[in-house]
């Protein structure tokens, strides 16, 4: 699998990416980057209405120059209760994953929103804000107008965007989360934030665990949640004299470090994808500002992300639904800051143990629950842990040497076993049971325990 993990690391990285080993800070002796959105820019819309609060969404041209002195000017986002001080206090920054802008999506997606909802982020008060900050994302738009691909609804005119250099990245989102916190604009909209999170997931996930390690992510975020990772992270690196990006780029470490103190407190969330192709059982270990969950049968994209990005075969990919956990992580990352520990980690074997113990349907046991050995069948998706499928993590049929089947691979595949099923009630009363269990640790939140159970009982599954 290493071959596939390389190749789909270089292609998601910046286009002039290189990989490296160490720890090389391209900030060494350089100025901070800075930016502030153009006013003449501004533009505001009705987000709707989440729990009787109205949310407006509001975007901008936001400019500036790097470390390096380089100029930018890209498009950005925020999304808060029309009226601020109705708001919870907490931001949310979504850093953009760009691995959509080669499907049918035709942009990079906000993943927080993508896989969370605008109902549980802004029902819960949250405020919201993104910027483009890839390379490859100029000039991009879905043909597709969707909440979760910003500017894709031509609000903001973006045509007069740019970035110099792949290497910019990470310069723009600190460049932008020091804006929001400084730029008049943006403290009239938000109001007053007490807290601020981060969001990242796959190729951003590599980015914000980057950022979290490296100096100039010091202070950015109080809490954040990356996904879809497998070890190591992407870091700006030095290239050295006679570079074509001026002494910065981006490069891609292997390394394993915990996030740098004061870069606030980080929840790693890994399906069974990342552990069996992208090496995510490295990364298994505790700290006081830091936690690691895996989850059994998910895959890196479920089903419904395959059909999103007009993958192959979208019917036959891994239907484990398990994005309610994600919401889960995001309320215990809350409360982490407000010294409640977080629940216990669940990882899929022992640290640094690629293999990989499973039930008689063939489906991964959790091994280890807040780092010590256990023998149970629980702390898994109430259908992983009755066995609806055989829930296959990776698809290597799919494997073609392009960038589509290298993700349709990571979609999976299953194999129904519902027809096993021969008593409705039982069926539901286990479901139930593992929900409950589930909600009791911290791992579901009571809505999410709902639905699932709900979806239990309206099925046809062991009638």
């Amino acid at each position: 699998m290493y071959h596939f993990l390389r190749r789909r690391l270089l292609l998601l990285l910046p286009i002039a990416a290189l990989l490296f080993a160490g720890n090389a800070s391209a900030q060494s002796g350089q100025s901070a980057p800075v930016g502030s959105i153009d006013t003449s820019t501004w533009v505001s819309t009705s987000q709707g209405s989440y729990g009787g609060v109205a949310y407006t969404r509001y975007e901008a041209m936001f400019e500036g120059s790097t470390s390096n002195n380089r100029p930018f000017r890209v498009p950005c986002q925020i999304i808060a209760p029309a009226n601020p001080a109705q708001g919870s206090g907490l931001l949310l920054y979504d850093w953009l994953v760009p691995s959509t802008i080669y499907t049918v999506v035709g942009q990079e997606q906000a993943d927080a929103r993508y896989t969370m909802t605008d109902n549980f982020l802004f029902g819960r008060g949250v405020s919201y804000a993104t910027v483009r900050s890839d390379i490859r994302g100029i000039g991009k738009s879905s043909p597709v107008i969707n909440s979760s691909r910003p500017w894709s609804d031509d609000l903001l005119d973006t045509s007069s965007e740019f970035i110099a250099s792949s290497g910019d990245e990470f310069d723009i989102v600190v460049a932008y989360m020091h804006a929001l916190r400084t730029d008049p604009l943006a403290l009239q909209v938000l109001g007053a934030v007490q807290r601020r999170a981060a969001f990242g997931y796959s190729a951003s996930g590599y980015n914000l665990r980057g950022l979290l390690r490296a100096k100039i992510g010091i202070g950015l975020f109080d809490f954040s949640l990356v996904g879809g990772t497998g070890n190591g992270y992407v870091i700006p690196t030095g290239f050295g004299p006679g570079s074509s990006l001026n002494g910065v780029g981006i490069g891609f470490t292997p390394a394993e470090r915990n996030p740098l103190p004061g870069a606030g407190r980080e929840i790693d969330f890994q399906s069974e994808t990342d552990i069996v192709v992208l090496g995510a059982h490295k990364i298994r270990r505790e700290a006081a500002n830091y936690r690691v969950y895996q989850f059994a049968g998910a895959a890196h994209l479920r089903d419904l992300d395959a059909a999103e990005f007009g993958l192959a075969d979208p019917q036959s990919a891994n239907n484990a639904e398990w994005t309610p956990f994600f919401r889960a992580l995001f309320v215990a990352g809350n409360n982490w800051c407000d010294g409640v520990q977080p629940p216990p980690s669940l990882w899929l074997g022992a640290q640094n143990d690629a293999n990989i113990v499973r039930d008689a349907k063939g489906n991964a046991l959790v091994t280890h629950v807040g780092g010590q050995a256990v023998s149970t069948t629980a702390h898994r998706l109430p259908a992983v842990a009755v066995g609806e499928n055989q829930y296959l993590p990776f698809d290597p049929s799919y494997v073609d040497g392009s960038f589509l089947g290298d993700l349709r691979a990571l979609a999976g595949s299953h194999v129904d076993l519902t027809g096993s099923f021969t008593n409705h009630a039982a069926y539901v009363a286990q479901i139930t049971q593992h929900a409950n269990g589930l909600l009791a640790g911290g791992y579901l939140l009571q809505e999410d325990a709902d639905a699932i159970i709900l979806t239990a009982s309206q099925s046809s599954i062991g009638n």
